[in-house]
């Protein structure tokens, strides 16, 4: 079964279920149009990610098509007089796959294009994005607590980066796992500092928590671009302790 992105683009969009180049032009256009007016809503996730994605995606259906190609031998059309290995003509190829060829062709340029866009926006989002730490920052900041602030408000969240082992590749990676625990007023008497005193007097296990906040002058969706981009900046600079 396919899966379809929230802007309606299935993963397996290039071959499934009909190969008609057409239509499938129809349909990459009509995604790239939604993701576009995403971004202009400043809205970058889930969307950048899944962009990145297709364009994996596509690239290495390209590869795997070629290999399986090249697998069948073709005509016999002479032999390589340096190593005397035969050569052989590239075997016809079906209309169906030369029709996925076009599609890729197609493909690849616009989603780049769009995946660029995203980039750079990011980049300016980042640049209105304000991170730092509040109080005396301990060895230990896996785990802890992030404030983003909006106005005159802090939501807080439960931060922790568990370590996921990829059996595949026998390699480690990092992933910003967050839980919503309330919302603080903040004003002249109530501060960030205030805000965390308060935080470890409810939860006296953690005495001195790893405690980031994150501000921006931007109006920011705060799912699809203020968490994920406060994420971004918390796994960095854990990764710079690390």
């Amino acid at each position: 079964m396919s899966t379809t992105s929230t802007t309606g683009l299935p993963q397996d969009w290039a071959y499934s279920p009909s190969i008609d180049l057409e239509l499938k032009q129809y349909t990459l256009l009509g995604y790239l149009q939604r993701v576009e007016r995403r971004f202009g809503e400043r809205k970058l996730y889930p969307h950048l990610e899944q962009i990145r994605t297709h364009v994996t995606d596509l690239l290495h259906l390209q590869r795997r098509k070629e290999d399986l190609a090249l697998s069948f031998g073709g005509p016999l059309v002479g032999f390589d007089p340096s190593t005397g290995n035969t050569i052989r003509a590239r075997p016809q190829e079906p209309t169906v796959l030369n029709v996925i060829d076009e599609i890729i062709r197609f493909a690849v340029p616009g989603l780049q294009r769009m995946h660029e866009l995203g980039i750079d926006l990011r980049s300016e989002m980042l640049r209105h994005l304000r991170s730092f730490h509040i109080g005396v920052q301990p060895l230990h900041v896996t785990e802890g607590w992030l404030l983003l602030r909006s106005g005159h408000e802090a939501r807080v969240y439960a931060y922790s980066i568990p370590i996921v082992q990829d059996k595949s590749t026998a390699s480690c990676h990092r992933n910003v796992l967050t839980r919503y625990h309330g919302t603080y007023s903040l004003s002249l008497s109530t501060t960030f500092d205030h805000v965390k005193a308060d935080l470890v007097r409810l939860y006296p296990a953690m005495p001195n928590p790893a405690t980031f906040a994150v501000e921006t002058d931007m109006e920011l969706p705060c799912i699809e671009t203020y968490m994920p981009l406060a994420k971004r900046l918390v796994h960095a600079h854990v990764m710079a302790q690390a």
